[in-house]
């Protein structure tokens, strides 16, 4: 466990002020930050408690409110716990380590319940949340070099709030796997950036190895090169590529990189998108598999690799919508083995498919990225499909998504929450729809 004494106050955006005030934490909000009124005004104060009283710095203004940082602790209130990592307080990774289970967990529902009761919904069909084992096997990490030559590169997530990297002495969400290439990484960044400057690092753990994109504001030079080969040979990566003005080149590739969804291996493009955890990836599936039952045809919207596509074309027809040229030929080679199976390339948020598209069809999928997918919303409203399921990592432009399939006469069954992403405030989710 992680001593209360570690724990460091994280610091806002600008526009701070050296107004030191006395408050009383009242309650918390959706996003975990304790919150207090001083003067009319709602004052956010992360990494708080209600009954906290605390000495707080005034910091930026933000929607709804003001920022603060605890200067100090006063008085203590109920519902604390032990934050479990060190780092917690100054990274920007985890802000509610300190939450007592219960009202962790209110926390983790309030952004959802809240979002559907704005559009008319019944917080009611919230299922109980599922929960999964914190560790994600995915992680963007941001490499830095002080501008002393002689210093050692940081590896790490930002701070809150702020540019400034956290260097990641551990990491209690990331798999082991990953978190062991911190070390090696900050050695390999001596090579990689200069005295001063910054790359990004793009984890990612595959069923047939570790995956590493760099990215970076220029091509790297020879040195860069060789030392990077033998970083993935000491440290058995699949793969490493650097990416610099969109312009992917390739170090090394020891092994083909490859993901499985339902026993089948999809090629992994550098940097594509899976879901942060395999179980998470798994609960989904099941969700909407049982949701579908055994209608067919099938739409997957927004399939990127096919997690879902090849979880539904076990016994059914399937058509899958994407809009990522590397994520659909991925797919597209993959499915090329199987039948039953067909992969198009289209941009829904442009070019969404028209009820007229639609009718073939008995069901659909659509997960689409945090924006939502309010056109397709819209025509997916005025289709005749039995069911639609949709799966969402932003309560708010899910609620407004849903709201739009409730008003063209389709009935919100079930929600069901996921805590796929521990210790923050955000949530994955899957939600089944049917036609009245």
């Amino acid at each position: 466990m992680r001593r209360p004494s570690r724990s460091k106050p994280a610091r806002p955006r600008r526009e701070q002020t050296t107004e030191v005030i006395e408050l009383t934490v009242e309650r918390l909000g959706a996003q975990g930050d304790g919150i207090a009124t001083w003067q009319d005004e709602t004052i956010f104060l992360p990494f708080a408690v209600p009954g906290d009283r605390v000495r707080a710095a005034l910091g930026a203004r933000r929607a709804g409110g003001r920022e603060a940082r605890v200067v100090e602790l006063l008085s203590a209130g109920s519902g604390r716990a032990n934050p479990v990592c060190q780092h917690f307080g100054c990274c920007g990774g985890c802000t509610l380590q300190h939450l007592a289970a219960y009202d962790y967990h209110a926390v983790k529902l309030a952004g959802l319940e809240a979002a559907l009761r704005r559009v008319g919904i019944d917080p009611a069909v919230v299922a109980p949340p599922q929960t999964v084992p914190p560790h994600r096997r995915r992680a963007r990490l941001g490499l830095q070099r002080r501008r002393d030559p002689q210093a050692p590169a940081v590896v790490g997530f930002r701070e809150r709030f702020r540019h400034a990297l956290v260097d990641l002495g551990e990491c209690p969400v990331l798999e082991p796997a990953l978190f062991a290439l911190m070390e090696p990484l900050r050695h390999l960044g001596s090579w990689l950036v200069a005295p001063g400057g910054t790359a990004e690092a793009m984890l990612t753990r595959c069923d047939s190895g570790i995956d590493l994109l760099i990215e970076a504001a220029a091509a790297p030079n020879l040195a860069a090169l060789e030392a990077l080969a033998a970083f993935a040979e000491s440290h058995d990566l699949a793969r490493i590529v650097w990416r610099a003005d969109n312009t992917d080149t390739p170090v090394i590739e020891r092994r083909p990189v490859r993901v499985v969804f339902s026993g089948i291996a999809v090629p992994f493009p550098p940097g594509g998108f899976l879901q942060a955890s395999a179980a998470v990836e798994a609960l989904l599936a099941a969700e909407i598999t049982t949701a579908i039952g055994d209608r067919e045809p099938v739409l997957d919207l927004y399939a990127g690799l096919g997690p879902f596509t090849l979880a539904l074309a076990k016994g059914r027809t399937v058509h899958a919508v994407e809009g990522d040229a590397a994520a659909v030929a991925a797919l597209g080679q993959a499915a090329s083995r199987l039948r039953g199976i067909t992969v198009e390339r289209r941009d829904l948020d442009r070019d969404p498919l028209t009820p007229v598209e639609l009718a073939p069809y008995a069901a659909a999928v659509f997960d689409p990225p945090r924006a939502g997918a309010r056109r397709q919303a819209d025509a997916l409203a005025t289709s005749q499909l039995d069911i639609v399921v949709a799966v969402s990592c932003n309560p708010a432009t899910f609620a407004r998504d849903a709201a739009r399939l409730i008003a063209g006469g389709y009935h919100l069954e079930r929600v069901v929450p996921i805590d796929q992403f521990v210790w923050s405030p955000h949530l994955e989710l899957v939600a089944t729809f049917r036609r009245s």
